[in-house]
């Protein structure tokens, strides 16, 4: 059970679980080991068990009847996915929810900064730009990380929006600058360490990383995004034309 060092005991103890319910070697209904035998037969200590139990039965696959013990309530079936590819140019949240997660978001990082040579090119020169660093979560877990940069000259007074709750797209649209038109592209990376803790993910798994350039209808380059996604969650689909 404990091949990944970096993953918490607790969670690597929550898989294992689940994989003995999709096998079948737990049924519906059927009562699980004790935390007390779990414990002995992993070498764990009783906190540990219990918190990979408790995160089992907040995700709804297990319940506990007091004094009884706990049972299985449902069998996890396929991973639910992330779809991109049709319409990138929607929010993130928005594109989350027509997956059918439940999500949230938390602004990490929100400043004003001196543009380097490469993003003055990006944004005709503009001398300073934008930096909103946000998480998104899915179903309370950490899903990706979103560093999305746009010029100072054509956005005013971003600090008064609620990035948080709110879209950076519903922002850009208040602004004019709405991005019409994106251009992305797709890689699979080790995502940097000082991300690595903050999306529970170890650094020696590959991620996948997008980047975004977004333009207005005027063709002016209003948005330039890097993103990090976790890609047990993610998927892509796109069409080609004849």
């Amino acid at each position: 059970m404990m091949a990944d060092s970096k993953r918490p005991v607790y969670l690597q103890l929550s898989d294992s679980i689940m994989e003995k319910i999709r096998s079948g070697e737990y049924h519906i209904g059927e009562k699980i080991m004790s935390e007390r035998k779990m414990a002995e037969a992993y070498g764990l200590n009783r906190l540990t068990v219990r918190k990979a139990v408790n995160n089992l039965i907040s995700k709804g696959f297990l319940s506990a009847a007091q004094g009884k013990g706990t049972y299985v309530s449902s069998i996890p079936h396929e991973t639910k996915k992330v779809q991109f590819g049709q319409n990138e140019n929607v929010s993130l949240s928005a594109t989350l929810r027509q997956s059918g997660f439940q999500s949230s978001r938390i602004v990490l990082s929100f400043k004003l900064k001196k543009a380097d040579e490469t993003l003055r090119g990006f944004f005709d020169n503009s001398p300073k730009v934008y930096e909103l660093i946000r998480l998104s979560k899915i179903d309370g877990e950490p899903y990706a990380i979103q560093i999305s940069t746009f010029p100072a000259t054509l956005f005013k007074e971003p600090e008064r929006f609620d990035f948080g709750d709110g879209s950076l797209y519903t922002y850009m649209d208040s602004q004019g600058h709405m991005p019409t038109t994106i251009f992305s592209e797709m890689k699979a990376i080790i995502i940097p360490k000082q991300y690595q803790e903050i999306m529970d993910y170890p650094g020696e798994k590959l991620v996948f990383y997008y980047e975004y350039s977004g333009y207005d209808v005027n063709h002016k380059m209003v948005e330039f995004t890097k993103a990090y996604y976790k890609p047990e969650y993610t998927s892509f689909k796109f069409k080609t034309k004849r």
